[in-house]
């Protein structure tokens, strides 16, 4: 299977990749709504040159490529935060006392124009990523953005701010990479003989905790 897909809402059919593509890989289909889209054939070798020359950015890695089973090569504990609030910098700073546990950097990925970054350095951030503006002709893309992120990055867990437009993106890249998100989440813990995280819900009702192991990569959790 190809290592790219082409996001058919994007796609322009500008015909740029099949003129980039030097294995003839990439044509024009109709699709089910009659619409002319481009399309990667299986003879496609994964050069991804079709990537960087599609100026409608229709092209993209598939959600599982480069997603390995072996843990050990997953690498950093990232926080998804739509402002540098005090709830945001809080979370920061839990993230940084699990990644230090695993001996794994922490990163933010931080949406929208808030330009305040070094407040999450701060907070324990070893690097700050602006994803994306929040501008509504930019929210339909957080998700593909995310995802490329995924996939070029691996990190070991993303920790998402329980923000309205954040909880929205944590599902929606759940959905895209076919893996759960947890919900709920008031703490995260490492065990790091197996590697393994650990995440404490709270189970109001009942006045209990339920500890979650996870030991599959990578791990979505809203905090």
């Amino acid at each position: 299977m190809p290592a790219v897909i082409v996001n058919e809402d994007r796609c322009q059919c500008s015909q740029v990749c099949v003129t980039a593509c030097p294995y003839d890989a990439i044509g024009l289909i109709s699709n089910d709504r009659g619409r002319a889209v481009a399309h990667i054939y299986e003879n496609c070798i994964d050069c991804l040159l079709c990537i960087s020359a599609c100026p409608q950015q229709a092209i993209m890695l598939v959600s599982t490529y480069g997603l390995s089973a072996e843990l050990e090569v997953y690498n950093g504990v990232w926080v998804v935060v739509a402002d540098t609030s005090v709830k945001a910098q809080q979370l920061v700073t839990q993230a940084t006392k699990l990644a230090q546990t695993l001996h794994a950097p922490t990163g933010v990925i931080l949406l929208g124009a808030d330009s305040q970054c070094e407040v999450l350095m701060t907070a324990g951030a070893t690097t700050v990523v602006p994803l994306a503006a929040v501008a509504s002709d930019r929210q339909a893309y957080l998700a593909d953005d995310l995802l490329q992120f995924v996939d070029e990055r691996q990190p070991e867990a993303l920790l998402f701010a329980d923000q309205a437009l954040v909880r929205d993106l944590a599902c929606q890249l759940a959905f895209r990479l076919q893996i759960d998100v947890l919900t709920s989440i008031r703490d995260v813990a490492s065990e790091l003989s197996e590697r393994r995280l650990w995440f404490q819900r709270s189970v109001l009702d009942q006045r209990v905790h339920t500890a979650i192991a996870i030991d599959t990569r990578p791990l979505l959790a809203v905090v």
